[in-house]
């Protein structure tokens, strides 16, 4: 039988991740007003710090369905308060303060990063029983998605992709973060061997990084975790079918 969560366990998952994203505002608030960053940094600071958001609520509760509750309550109730934000002149600063690439991109992209969360906890916390492949999938994605932009911008000098507005140099970096972030995270869980943890996590590296570059307009934050869950899913399936036989 699934673990169902309580009215307290619920109540203190929420305040841990009230904490959590109260930190990670303040912290990048500061950050922002006491160095000069660059706005591409900037950009990865706000997406690290909704990382550091999503690992907690992933963490928060003991009940799956708790976590794709409360995540998809706080999708429906974001979404429309972050529209009007963007519209009303008093508030304009926020899309300054988020370094948006286009107007409504940010809410756009929490909508997206919500989606993609319920989407892993229900496939590999849900399905599987495996919280380890749901946060491998987030990072699979999120560090190497930020290596290939602070690398691209500094180092890119080689473009390519369908509009060429991608580098290689950017692409290596995330090949290369985006499979030591899968590899350690699945070295917690003792679900592969080291054999397979290694086909696993470059296999998975690979195809989230073939993922970022054929995507644009923000689509990477939900299909490269959406594509780093089917590889790592299918490989666990296959793995422990083939130690049944």
């Amino acid at each position: 039988m699934p673990v169902r969560d309580s009215t307290a366990t619920i109540l203190q998952g929420l305040f841990y991740i009230a904490g959590a994203y109260t930190l990670c505002v303040l912290l990048f608030l500061t950050i922002r007003k006491t160095l000069p960053l660059p706005s591409e940094l900037s950009r990865k600071l706000l997406h690290f710090s909704a990382i550091i958001v999503l690992t907690t609520w992933l963490f928060a509760f003991s009940d799956w369905r708790t976590a794709e509750l409360t995540m998809a309550i706080f999708t429906v109730a974001t979404q429309p308060i972050l529209t009007l934000l963007e519209k009303l002149p008093a508030t304009s600063s926020l899309s300054k303060v988020s370094s948006e690439r286009r107007t409504g991109e940010l809410h756009k992209s929490l909508g997206a990063a919500c989606l993609m969360f319920m989407l892993v906890t229900a496939a590999c916390w849900g399905w599987l029983g495996s919280r380890n492949l749901a946060l491998a999938s987030i990072f699979a994605w999120g560090p190497g998605d930020a290596a290939a932009a602070l690398a691209g911008k500094r180092f890119g000098r080689i473009k390519i992709g369908r509009t060429r507005n991608k580098s290689l140099e950017g692409t290596l970096a995330m090949l290369a973060l985006s499979g030591i972030s899968v590899f350690v995270i699945l070295s917690w869980g003792g679900a592969f061997s080291p054999w397979q943890l290694l086909l696993v996590s470059g296999l998975t590296a690979m195809v989230t990084t073939v993922v970022e570059l054929v995507t644009n307009n923000g689509l990477d934050t939900l299909f490269c975790p959406a594509a780093a869950m089917t590889v790592l899913c299918s490989a666990q399936l296959l793995f422990q079918r083939l130690a049944i036989n």
